[in-house]
């Protein structure tokens, strides 16, 4: 092999390996930044709707962080079911009074 060849697959090597690296590394920093915001958001809404209680704000800060991305999850789908449902209960609502209307003014005519 010429020794042009070989320099070209040492760079070729080399660029591979620090692309690999680099993407792995910004794998883990998207990682840690998620779960810092996570954490983050968890400590507001024990601040905002739990009078900021100190013993759930020592669990959060020692709460491992799979088990904390694995909370804010669950609770990130029970929000959207919630809103899901809202709309289906608040329309069902809806029809049930104009249903009400309807037949109260069916009943209106039919007696006079």
């Amino acid at each position: 092999m010429k020794t042009g060849s070989k320099i070209l697959l040492g760079i070729g090597i080399t660029t591979t390996l620090a692309a690999t690296g680099a993407y792995l590394a910004a794998d883990a920093i998207v990682e840690q930044i998620q779960t810092r915001r996570n954490r983050y958001k968890v400590k507001t809404f024990v601040r905002d709707n739990l009078k900021g209680n100190e013993r759930i704000l020592d669990l959060v800060d020692r709460i491992d962080n799979d088990d904390l991305n694995h909370l804010v999850n669950a609770v990130e789908k029970l929000s959207k079911v919630r809103n899901k449902a809202g709309v289906y209960v608040g329309s069902a609502g809806n029809a049930a009074n104009e249903l009400t209307a309807t037949l109260k003014d069916w009943l209106h005519e039919y007696r006079h």
